[in-house]
């Protein structure tokens, strides 16, 4: 059994009031039991300010999370705060590592050697896993969840790539024991009698605009070009886009089809290089058919009150996260506010924990017939994972 503790604060001027504030609400003396870890996530003002890093230290465990919008708990939410989830246990053991600075190149090599250290202090097998990515924008989502899959065999990998976005991508990091990273990803394993439960909810298939276009250049995250033209003056030409290289302001979700117009994937322009390249967050294939995503407010709302629904009828578990790719909160205008608020009012008396927090592209397994997990890396979509 894990037991789930809680913990906020809006501290951003007195690390040692933060801190007082997360330890008073942990009540550490008499609430762990055997192995702990947390799970911290907060603006990235708490990492700038030293909050972060004075959290960190004043805990007697594994810190570890990333950088993101919008956080909200049963009675908190907001965008400027800090969150501490702490998973105790005696029967389930928790190890965390941090990797070495990634790149395009050294992807494979370098995760599969941060589950093979993590898991080597663990007394067995793991169970599950936990990754927090860093947003690299050459090295994507979709590279990244392969690479852990292939290392930890296949094991169910939930989590969130770091965020802090608002016009444009900031400086979103990944947390280890009080140290912040652009560049690794953050891994947390369980061993032990963990039984979690995933849900998601993609990028509904048919919310796309036609385009009649095809990707006719593409290398990795790189569309070079659409139906033989600049990929950015074709955003340029649908009036997504003001000027094809300096215009770009908001993430743009494509809904790419392969070459037979099946299997769709929610691939978001994260940015335009020099000479209007799209700089996408997951790797695109020549051939393929584009439209774009367009979703509305009531979509946002629906599906977030489908995926409530679905966790309420399974409420054994004792902790439950929920992670919304913050491109549909832009869809609500006012931010992941009103999805909170759905949320919340969903969840009622949910007897567990809940932490809810915006996403830079989601980890999160399928279930097949059999009922086994398959790992998937998603765009714009909605989360969670019961343990």
């Amino acid at each position: 059994m894990i037991k789930v503790l809680t913990a906020y604060s809006y501290e951003l001027d007195n690390p040692e009031k933060a801190v007082q504030d997360i330890l008073n609400q942990i009540n550490i003396k008499n609430n762990l039991l055997k192995n702990s870890v947390a799970l911290l996530f907060c603006h990235v003002k708490f990492i700038e300010m030293g909050v972060m890093e004075a959290v960190c230290k004043s805990l007697p465990f594994d810190v570890l999370g990333c950088t993101s919008m919008y956080f909200a708990l049963p009675s908190q939410a907001g965008e400027m705060m800090l969150t501490v989830t702490v998973l105790t246990s005696d029967d389930t053991e928790f190890a965390t590592g941090i990797c070495e600075p990634l790149t395009a190149e050294n992807a494979e090599n370098c995760i599969n050697t941060l589950y093979q250290k993590t898991a080597s202090s663990l007394s067995g097998t793991p169970a599950l896993v936990f990754a927090f990515p860093p947003t690299i924008l050459n090295l994507t989502i979709d590279i990244m969840t392969a690479a852990l899959d292939r290392a930890c065999g296949g094991l169910p990998v939930f989590g969130t790539v770091a965020l802090d976005a608002g016009v444009y991508i900031r400086s979103p990091k990944t947390i280890h024991n009080g140290a912040a990273y652009s560049d690794r990803m953050a891994l947390l394993l369980f061993k032990g009698p963990v039984k979690p439960r995933f849900y998601f909810l993609r990028f509904p298939e048919k919310s796309s605009l036609s385009q009649d276009a095809v990707i006719t250049s593409a290398n990795g995250p790189e569309l070079i070009s659409i139906n033989n033209k600049p990929a950015a003056s074709f955003l340029k030409e649908v009036g997504l886009i003001q000027d094809d290289k300096n215009g770009f302001t908001q993430a743009i979700p494509l809904v790419i089809e392969d070459s037979n117009g099946a299997n769709p994937e929610v691939v978001v322009v994260q940015n335009i290089d020099s000479k209007g390249t799209l700089i996408c967050g997951r790797h695109v294939s020549v051939g393929g058919v584009l439209n774009i995503g367009a979703i509305t407010e009531g979509h946002v709302f629906e599906s977030a009150k489908t995926l409530i629904q679905d966790i309420r009828k399974n409420e054994d578990g004792a902790g439950l996260f929920i992670i919304s790719c913050f491109l549909r909160t832009v869809v609500l205008g006012s931010g992941a506010i009103a999805e909170v608020e759905l949320i919340q009012r969903e969840l009622g008396n949910y007897s567990g924990a809940y932490l809810y927090l915006n996403s830079g592209g989601e980890l999160c397994p399928k279930y097949t017939n059999s009922g086994e997990t398959v790992n998937q890396a998603l765009q714009y979509a909605i989360i969670a994972c019961q343990i």
